[in-house]
């Protein structure tokens, strides 16, 4: 998965990959990442948040298991594996697989509703 947004960066131009950008300048890669705010942020963002948020619980990369998933993560999880423009939206019973529209009308027509819509919160 990692690979598929390595080379889409590249196809961009990036010569970094940042999986988390810090919340406040929105340029620099985060370092750590405040649970209360919900927000990621970067060193020198960091040092203007924590005496504003005392009681604010701050991990630092050290800490990543108690990070959100990053937004990239979660974009590249919604996407279908055989149509990359489509977000998978169902899950077919009968094929035990996730799909997309796309997926719905070319390989499971024959299923008829054996499946099921997936709401926006599963990833």
């Amino acid at each position: 998965m990692a690979s598929n947004l390595e080379s889409s960066l590249a196809a961009k131009g990036s010569d970094t990959i940042s999986d988390y950008t810090c919340s406040a300048c929105q340029e620099l890669e985060a370092q750590f990442h405040c649970e209360e705010c919900r927000k990621s942020f970067c060193d020198s963002c960091v040092k203007l948040h924590n005496p504003l948020y005392k009681t604010h619980p701050v991990y630092g990369r050290e800490q990543m298991e108690k990070w959100p998933i990053a937004k990239s993560t979660v974009d590249l999880l919604e996407k279908c594996a055989e149509h990359s423009d489509e977000k998978i939206k169902l899950f077919c019973k009968d094929h035990s697989q996730l799909c997309c529209l796309v997926c719905l009308a070319r390989h499971h027509r024959q299923v008829g509703f054996n499946f099921f819509f997936l709401n926006k919160y599963v990833f």
